[in-house]
This record gives C-alpha cells, sequence and structure tokens, in this order.
C-alpha cells in the first residue's frame, strides 16, 4: 500500500468485543423509530399462575411451577447515546470529521448498551420499570456468599432451569476477568465455530461484556466490584433496539464556537437505544476471582 500524500495514515477500524452483547443478541430497529424512542411495551408469555401435572384420576398432583403475580408485559424506556468530539480549528486535517465520529458511536454503541443494562443508571435514575441486571428485585443465590468462578456458573446454570417455568434457555452474563478464569477451568466456556458467542458445556449463551462493571445488586453489601470480587448474573431472553445514527451537525460550520470565538468545533452524534430481559428468569451470585 503507498504511503498516503498528505503523510497521514488512515485510522483502523474499530472493532468491539467478539464476544459482547450484540454478538449473542441481534439488534432490531423498526422503521417506526419514532415511535419505539417514546417508550413501548413488551408482552411476554414465560409465567403463568400455575404448571401442575395430574393423574387420570384427578386424585394425584405435582404443582411444580406457580407465580403469584405472573409478569405479561412491562414498560420499556429507551435511552440515548452520544458521542461528542471537540477539536481546534487549527491544523486541521483534511478528514471527513462526520464520518468518522458516526464510525466511533456506532462502534462504541455496544459497550453504552452493556453499561446501561448492567448498573442501569439512566433506567435507575428516572424510575423506570425495566429492570437492570443490579436491580435489587434479583434473587440472590447462595446468600451472597462468594464462591469460586466455577462454582458460581454451576449456581447460575442450576438456577436457570428452576426458576424458568417452561424451562426456558436464559442466558449468562459476566466481565471478562470470570470468562478469562472459566475458560482456563475445564473448559467451561467453549467457543462452537458456527456460533459467534460463547457458551457453557450446557449450551446456555453467555455474553462478556466490555460493558459489564461487575457490580453486585442494588443494597448488598458486597456491591461494589474490586480486583477480587465480581457479580455474575442470569436472565431470560434479552432484547436490543438500536436506532439510526443522527449527527447534529450538518456539516462543520454548524459546529464551529461563534460565541467564544476560540477557532474551537463541537461534533456531536446521537441514537436511540433500548436494552431490556424476561425477568422469568434474574438471578446474582458473587464470585471470589482469587478462590
Amino acid at each position: 500500500m503507498a504511503f498516503p500524500n498528505n503523510g497521514v495514515v488512515e485510522a483502523p477500524q474499530i472493532v468491539p468485543s467478539a464476544f459482547g452483547l450484540l454478538a449473542v443478541v441481534k439488534p432490531e430497529n423498526s422503521a417506526e423509530e419514532d415511535r419505539w424512542i417514546r417508550g413501548f411495551s413488551q408482552e411476554w408469555e414465560t409465567e403463568v399462575s400455575n404448571l401442575v401435572n395430574w393423574d387420570d384420576t384427578d386424585t394425584t398432583v405435582d404443582v411444580y411451577a406457580e407465580r403469584v403475580n405472573p409478569v405479561r408485559h412491562v414498560k420499556i424506556k429507551p435511552f440515548f447515546i452520544e458521542a461528542t468530539e471537540d477539536i481546534s480549528t487549527f491544523g486541521f486535517l483534511g478528514l471527513d470529521r462526520i464520518a468518522r465520529i458516526t464510525r466511533q458511536i456506532e462502534a462504541g454503541s455496544q459497550k453504552a448498551i452493556e453499561r446501561e443494562l448492567w448498573d442501569g443508571v439512566v433506567r435507575k435514575g428516572e424510575s423506570h420499570e425495566n429492570a437492570a441486571l443490579s436491580s435489587a428485585t434479583v434473587t440472590i443465590l447462595g446468600g451472597g456468599t462468594a464462591y469460586s468462578a466455577k462454582r458460581a456458573l454451576a449456581l447460575l446454570e442450576q438456577g436457570i432451569a428452576e426458576a424458568s417455568q417452561f424451562g426456558e434457555q436464559g442466558l449468562i452474563h459476566m466481565t471478562r476477568d470470570v470468562a478469562a478464569l472459566l475458560s482456563s477451568n475445564s473448559q467451561m466456556l467453549f467457543h462452537n465455530k458456527v456460533k459467534d458467542h460463547l457458551q457453557t458445556m450446557g449450551g446456555t449463551p453467555v455474553v462478556v461484556g466490555n460493558g459489564y462493571s461487575g457490580n453486585g445488586p442494588d443494597g448488598d453489601t458486597h456491591a461494589e466490584a474490586s480486583a477480587t470480587n465480581k457479580w455474575m448474573y442470569a436472565t431470560g431472553t434479552v432484547r436490543v433496539y438500536l436506532g439510526d445514527v443522527d449527527v447534529v451537525n450538518d456539516n462543520l460550520a454548524q459546529g464551529y464556537d461563534v460565541s467564544g470565538n476560540a477557532n474551537d468545533m463541537r461534533l456531536k452524534a446521537i441514537r436511540p437505544a433500548a436494552v431490556y430481559f424476561d425477568t422469568s428468569i434474574h438471578l446474582a451470585v458473587r464470585v471470589d476471582l482469587t478462590a
């Protein structure tokens, strides 16, 4: 490849994490984006008042799955991802800055969505109904005791089976350090060549999020993640809506700081997003990274 005439080598493409959320959950959009960004309701069919097995004489019954208040729908409130670049007009290179910030927000969307899914700063701050992984409504396994990564994974796998009334597959969410321990520990995680995500030996898809903080449920005394203390979660089906990128500046002149007259320019891009999950499975377990 010839060296560029202007002496500037083009930036390499930003490649998001291979086994992140969007590798497991393909984002959706709609031609009516202006409707879903104002909020919508998601219907679920994974909870029912009860499931039982009867004998033919109606005298023996096995009640194996009950819900006092089954969830039939939940209101979803989207949020917005925003990228801003402050640059000087001095020594300004002949680059397409609008295309550049568009690529940046597209590349960073996975991490932004993962962050909101795990910690839910926006939804908790606005008291939205849709839960984050770390919402206090989660069921904590093992009484909050910290287990080895291998044992914690086993608890989540069994917990999924017990939590779902209909035997739903479920998903497991973890940070990269926990995944590193599990992938080197009896191959508890592996990558199938026909899939673009990790999974457990039981076939449960695993999300390894760069945006995942590792924090525990709200209110737990060990909720704050550290170098030795992290949490893992299991959920039902996860869904992601991801809207189109809108660069606020139609051209570079609109980004110029006229009032400050400081030869500065601000470019801004924004896109709507929504991420949520079926709470028929919502489990947490604490991990001791040193165990």
